[in-house]
Parts: structure tokens; C-alpha cells; sequence
């Protein structure tokens, strides 16, 4: 029996769906885990983690429309990962390597915006290569209208060329808000050249497959994502911060403008973390908290990050932000919205330096 007529034999009989279920059941494993030495408000939010990524990996799998017609979508509303960037609009396409795509636009306000081939697909862990071409709104030729036009393709064309490896499997867009409230974010569209029309209908000997790599998403993003956190305490101590390697950047489909020094944060019920440092000049940066899965903070309901646009400066152009559980009445003070421990991360970008913050837990009494 052929791979075709055996994934149509699962469809007839339901077996797809059975197999769909068994391996999502595997993500679950992820929460049994202790080297993070997750509570059981940990657990809970590992739980609803996982549901999140189910959505991602169904839209991603089970409802692309495949490298012929790519369309640019946003991630399922509440879907995080990665250490998120709050101040960032992602949005990607799948696309085929072998094929040239035309990425059409308007720049927009919006304050910082990238376009990155990559191959992050973590349905494959041992595939991921991190990323190939790279441009970003320094480099774009604009119209005078803001529009612009980018062919993305592994053969080099004049222009706006993004260059894609034999491994691409997306292109993802970066947006950068400032200021979320009066930037408008870019228009942006993309086809693959010489080829026209409507996706083809559903192709029944595909959904099996599908149905497996929603699944594979899920669960490689869990895994991997846990690990990636539990390896920063290699390299600094709780309460710390830490700069990976470039290359280590670079492989898990990083910014090449973008330097991020990561930690781990914990705090008892009467401490807070204070993190000082001078920020170098830079287009941009912030500092974030999130949990232990590595998803940022409940930035839309709590002040769960600060960014250069709406820190507080000191005199001397430093500044200092106040990781606590209650407001200290400080300035730059972030909110652990519940949370006992977790990530943080800090971004510089396209910064002359990367200096580290420096970090020291005290009594929140004594800033009071």
C-alpha cells in the first residue's frame, strides 16, 4: 500500500484522528518535569501553555494554504513563546525554498520592522537551522509613498532581495511598537511568482499529516522551550542575566540586530529585584519578565515590561527598573502578576554596546 492510499485508509477509518490525539497526549509530559521546580500555579498555566500551542500548530499545519498561495498571519490571539517580545507584531508565511515569492507593502509608523527567512520548524527539532536572509527598514528602498517591494528567493536579485537557504521554510515579519497606541503597523502582502488563483481544494491523503505536524508543534515547542530555559542557569545564577553566543542567536532564528541577555528571576513575598544598568545608544530596547514555559507576562492587563519609550531616566541617563510583587510607588516598576519565579530577558537593538544590567534582590521595605 502506497503512503497516499495508506493516509486515506486513516481518514476512512478514523485512525488519523486517534493518531493526532495519542501524540498530543505526549506534550502533556513536559508538565511532569522539576528542573524548573514548577508550583502547581505553574502546572495550571503549563496546561493552558499547551493549549495555546495546540492553536498555533493547527493553524500553522492543519490550515495552510500552501508554498503556492502564502499568506501572511498573526499567531492565535493569546499564543506565546520564546521569550515573546511585548512590544513586538509578528507575523509569518510558509513558503518553499525552490520557488521565488514577492513581498509587497506600505512602511507604515510603526517603529522598527524586519523580514527574516527562516527554518524554525520545532514540529522537527533536529532540523532547525536558524535563519538565512535577513532586511530590515534601514536597508529597504522605499517609494516615497512608504511602499516597497521585496523578491525573496536563494538566487540573488537586484533590489529589495531577501535571501532564502535550502532549509527556509518561512518568512517572518518583526514589528516593533514604541508606542502601540499612535504607530500603525505595515501593510504587507506576499505571492509566489508565476503562480495565480485560489489554493487547490483539500487534499484528503494530506490531513493525516497535518493533523501529525499540529501535534509535533506542540509538542516539540514545549520541549524545547523548557530546555532552552533550564540551560540558562549554566550560564548565571538565579536573579542574574546571561548573553549567549551570537551564533546561538543567530541559530535559534534571531535578529542579527537584535542582542538579548537572558536570566532567571525569584523573589519571596517581601523581596524585589532591582536591575541597573546605562542603556548604550540604540534604536531601541526593553526588559521583560516572563514564566517558567518562557512566555511573556500578562502585558496587556499589567505592567509587565518596560521599553525605551517609556522608561524613566535617571540624571545620569541610567536607569533602574523594580521587579517586585507589589508596587514599591517607584518608577519603572514591573508587576510579577502572580508569579513567584520565572524568565527575563533584555533586548538591545542596533546598539553601539550591550552592556549587562546589573541585578541585586532586597527587601521591598527598604525601597519603601
Amino acid at each position: 500500500m502506497s503512503r497516499g492510499d495508506e493516509a486515506l485508509r486513516k481518514v476512512e477509518s478514523g485512525e488519523a484522528w486517534a493518531e493526532f490525539c495519542d501524540l498530543l497526549k505526549k506534550a502533556g509530559d513536559v508538565l511532569l518535569r522539576e528542573e524548573l521546580e514548577p508550583s502547581l500555579f505553574d502546572r495550571a498555566e503549563g496546561l493552558r501553555y499547551l493549549s495555546r500551542l495546540t492553536r498555533a500548530g493547527l493553524l500553522s499545519f492543519a490550515e495552510a494554504t500552501g508554498p503556492t498561495t502564502p499568506v501572511f498571519r498573526t499567531m492565535p490571539e493569546g499564543v506565546k513563546m520564546g521569550l515573546d517580545n511585548p512590544d513586538n507584531f509578528y507575523r509569518s508565511a510558509s513558503v518553499n525554498p525552490d520557488l521565488t515569492y514577492r513581498i509587497r507593502g506600505r512602511r507604515g509608523s510603526i517603529h522598527y520592522l524586519s523580514f527574516a527567512a527562516q527554518d524554525q520548524n520545532f514540529a522537527a527539532r533536529e532540523r532547525i537551522t536558524g535563519g538565512a536572509g535577513h532586511l530590515e527598514d534601514s536597508e529597504l528602498e522605499l517609494g516615497p509613498d512608504g511602499r516597497f517591494e521585496i523578491v525573496a528567493s536563494q538566487k540573488e536579485h537586484p533590489g529589495n532581495w531577501l535571501r532564502m537557504s535550502p532549509a527556509t521554510k518561512q518568512i517572518l515579519v518583526r514589528q516593533t511598537f514604541l508606542d502601540r497606541l499612535s504607530e500603525q503597523p505595515v501593510e504587507v502582502a506576499i505571492e509566489c511568482v508565476g503562480h495565480d488563483g485560489p489554493p487547490p481544494p483539500l487534499d484528503p491523503a494530506r490531513v493525516p499529516g497535518q493533523l501529525l505536524g499540529s501535534a509535533l508543534y506542540a509538542l516539540g515547542c514545549a520541549q524545547w522551550f523548557y530546555d532552552w530555559v533550564t540551560d540558562f542557569r549554566e550560564h548565571a545564577p538565579v536573579n542574574a542575566f546571561h548573553l549567549p553566543p551570537m551564533e546561538k542567536h543567530l541559530h535559534m532564528g534571531g535578529d542579527p540586530n537584535i542582542r538579548m541577555w537572558l536570566g532567571a528571576w525569584k523573589l519571596e513575598p517581601d523581596e524585589a529585584l532591582v536591575i541597573e544598568v546605562t542603556p548604550p545608544r540604540c534604536h531601541y530596547w526593553n526588559l521583560q519578565l516572563g514564566n517558567i514555559w518562557a512566555e511573556s507576562l500578562d502585558f496587556e492587563f499589567r505592567r509587565t515590561h518596560v521599553n525605551s519609550g517609556q522608561a524613566v531616566l535617571e540624571p545620569d541617563g541610567s536607569v533602574r527598573i523594580v521587579v517586585a510583587h507589589e508596587d514599591p510607588g517607584l518608577p519603572n516598576w514591573l508587576d510579577t502578576a502572580g508569579h513567584h519565579h520565572g524568565t527575563m530577558g533584555v533586548r538591545w537593538v542596533r546598539a553601539d554596546r550591550h552592556p549587562e544590567p546589573a541585578c541585586r534582590v532586597v527587601k521591598l521595605a527598604e525601597l519603601r
